[in-house]
């Protein structure tokens, strides 16, 4: 029972909302929408900064999420508005000329995640011809989120995910030969695999995001229950069962209030960083300076022999070599985190008796890391850790990009009331989710 006066923001009926969605679609552009498609959010129990490089992620989806409402056009245009009181400027137009990472305007819009993907699922056309989009293809697009924008929750993951299955279902041969909720049976996982990287593709290339596909692989490939193992040497995942953390506890997500955004610099900075290190050890991928089950003794050895190549140079290809080797040393424990996570929720990991509290010890552990190496954490956020852990919380990190965002905090039920009253002491502006692994993009 909740007995404070702490927001706690609910992801709402989902019949509900496409319901109001499609009512408001006909009020802002005079005809019906076409359809309706959902993509959730995330949280990650780990693997943050790593994606990138190769590392094991532990995504899942959240229940809140981003819908779309969208009916197709023959002119190549985009129309586009959202609802989000914090973005909505209107509907903003995108012509066909506008597409595309030459052709995008250099001044930041959130229409861009979603005229991204348009040129992307065209891009994929070209090689999948079940996928290439009609001569002429646009639409007209209404967007409704249950996510706090900027709250390190993916929202512009599921903003891609959601668009890019309304362009599939509209504008393709495969939307044609799969119409409305028949697309959700269609799509194989090889199909939700390619559409990811699509709109990784969309935000690596016309945003000028450095994702590395965690968040689209999780919105695009989500189970319901489960905690997707994401390899992302290869990107295959293996769902495995997040029951044992979950008895007796509950995952909530606190949004710090403190929005972030994955295109300023800093992200790319840190990525930076580690890329130089990663270069100066001979390795493209970072992963591969690890053995296939690593520990800590295996990143002792691979910094030690970062000290020995470096002792020398001033500078790493520009950048410090303390920021360098604190990004490497982040990006090495994250991936024995992950790993120890993996085993553990696979039934490897003989001889735990507390799983709970590993796993809350494993969460702490990667926020310090965040916090000192790689830097990306922010005064409210290490507030809300140590206003969790001295409340009695297993765990508690911050889960995104960094920057801002979120933490996410494993804790008893009958603990919550007091964190709630410590964390309206933080910040009014702080807010709640409740976290429990839910479905992936569909239409609806």
């Amino acid at each position: 029972m909740r007995t404070t006066d702490a927001v706690w923001i609910a992801p709402g009926e989902p019949q509900e909302i496409q319901s109001d969605l499609v009512s408001r679609f006909q009020q802002e552009y005079g005809r019906a929408a076409s359809g309706t498609w959902f993509a959730p959010g995330r949280a990650n129990l780990n693997g943050e900064h790593i994606d990138f490089h190769a590392g094991r992620c532990l995504p899942m989806a959240l229940s809140h999420g981003t819908y779309v409402a969208a009916a197709p056009r023959t002119d190549g245009r985009l129309r586009l508005r959202t609802l989000d009181a914090s973005l909505d400027d209107g509907v903003t137009t995108v012509n066909p000329d506008q597409i595309g990472p030459e052709a995008t305007p250099e001044e930041a819009h959130w229409s861009h995640y979603v005229s991204g993907v348009l040129w992307a699922l065209r891009e994929l056309g070209r090689s999948q011809p079940t996928f290439a989009v009609d001569e002429g293809f646009g639409a007209d697009l209404l967007v409704v989120s249950t996510l706090p924008i900027g709250g390190g929750l993916s929202s512009s993951a599921a903003l891609e995910c959601a668009s890019i299955l309304a362009f599939l279902a509209l504008g393709t041969p495969f939307g044609q030969d799969n119409p409305l909720q028949d697309l959700n049976a269609a799509l194989t996982r090889e199909n939700r695999r390619d559409l990811a990287a699509a709109c990784v593709r969309a935000e690596v290339e016309v945003v000028g995001a450095g994702t590395g596909g965690l968040d689209q692989t999780a919105a695009m490939r989500a189970r319901p229950g489960k905690v997707l193992s994401l390899d992302c040497r290869d990107f295959s995942v293996t769902p495995l069962d997040i029951g044992c953390i979950l008895r007796g506890y509950r995952l909530i997500a606190v949004d710090t209030g403190e929005a972030h955004r994955l295109a300023d610099g800093q992200f790319g900075d840190r990525r930076a960083d580690a890329e130089a290190a990663a270069r100066l050890l001979g390795f493209d991928r970072l992963r591969d300076a690890l053995p296939e089950r690593p520990r800590k003794a295996d990143v002792s050895h691979v910094l030690e022999e970062f000290d020995r190549l470096a002792e020398q140079l001033e500078t790493l290809q520009g950048r410090s070599i303390d920021a360098c080797r604190r990004r490497l040393r982040h990006a090495l424990t994250e991936m024995v985190r992950s790993e120890k996570l993996h085993h553990l929720l696979s039934g490897e990991a003989y001889g735990v008796r507390h799983i709970a509290s590993t796993v809350g010890g494993i969460l702490t552990a990667g926020h310090m890391s965040m916090r000192d190496d790689a830097e990306v954490s922010f005064d409210v956020a290490d507030l809300v850790v140590e206003t969790a852990l001295a409340q009695g919380a297993e765990g508690a990190r911050l889960i995104g990009g960094g920057f801002g965002g979120s933490v996410l905090v494993l804790i008893t039920p009958a603990a919550i009331p007091k964190l709630t009253v410590a964390l309206e002491r933080i910040s009014r502006g702080i807010r709640l989710l409740d976290v429990a692994p839910s479905s992936a993009a569909q239409a609806l």
